[in-house]
């Protein structure tokens, strides 16, 4: 099946289903023909750079919509060569360099004219049982009760449709060296996996690498170096993924991150996400570069 026709299916499955979630519909990308995608670049965000975990998931769409439907990410390895620009089209090819009975891999290069604005690599699953399974499973639950008194609240991130809570108070500007956030896509999302993949992408490239800052004593502006005294501009070098287990996205799921070492202008910082029910889910390990 060619993959425009492939991905006319899933997106048909997705109308079906239910109305297009705010996340979906600031994400999706479009067939062009050849194993070639395209975005508008608009940006749900008020700055001229675009956000990388945005570029990164597109390039995962445009992956996953070359591959079998039983087949899901299990890893993904994503750069960053050169910064995107918001309302600039971006054209992603994709590359199938194997197709597997068992393992199939992709990479695909995101382009904004002349400039290379994301890279992927992404392997991908059959779908299989379980197996042999081991993991230390998380004790951490959502904070219902917390929440409920007011003592959390429930924010949402007006740009790609995220509720998120965080649980730590990092979002107040309280230094912790072990954040934990639990997040959600704000409205149910379609049954394939890949959204579900694709938010939990989104969202660890909002929590994990600012540790890497915060860490030092300073505080992530983002790539346009907004924000006061103390603010540190910063961009993301590189972003590795491991999916274990699958999760549903539009239910509360947590991410934890740690820094790692931060030096010569690099910082490096280790995720991890669990569902609702304490299973590990992924593994997340991001660079990113401070100006």
């Amino acid at each position: 099946m060619s993959a425009p026709e492939q991905f006319r299916r899933r997106r048909a499955r997705c109308a079906v289903e239910q109305a297009v979630s705010a996340v979906v519909g600031a994400l999706g990308v479009e067939p062009l023909g050849g194993d070639r995608f395209a975005v508008s670049g608009d940006s749900p965000l008020a700055r001229e750079t675009l956000f990388g975990g945005a570029l990164l998931v597109q390039a995962l769409l445009a992956a996953d919509a070359t591959v079998p439907d039983d087949y899901a990410v299990h890893h993904l390895h994503g750069e960053f060569p050169q910064r995107g620009r918001a309302g600039s089209p971006i054209e992603f090819a994709v590359d199938r360099v194997k197709d597997g009975r068992a393992l199939t891999s992709r990479r695909v290069v995101g382009r904004q004219g002349e400039r290379t604005v994301v890279t992927l690599e992404a392997s991908f699953q059959r779908t299989r049982e379980a197996g042999a399974d081991f993991h230390v499973p998380s004790d951490m639950r959502f904070p219902a009760g917390r929440v409920g008194s007011g003592e959390l609240e429930v924010h949402r991130d007006g740009g790609f449709g995220i509720e998120f809570v965080d649980a730590t108070g990092s979002a107040n500007g309280t230094l912790s060296l072990d954040v934990q956030a639990w997040y959600r896509a704000a409205d149910p999302l379609p049954a394939d996996p890949v959204w579900h993949a694709a938010v939990l992408t989104l969202v660890s490239d909002m929590a994990v690498p600012t540790i890497a800052i915060t860490a030092t004593g300073l505080h992530a502006g983002g790539p346009d170096g907004e924000g006061g005294p103390g603010t540190v501009a910063t961009t993301s070098v590189n972003h590795t993924m491991w999916f274990h287990r699958p999760l549903r996205a539009d239910e509360w799921f947590v991410l934890t991150s740690q820094p790692l070492s931060t030096a010569h202008g690099r910082g490096v910082a280790l995720g991890s996400a669990f569902d609702a029910a304490g299973r590990h889910v992924a593994s997340i390990v991001q660079e990113i570069y401070l100006k």
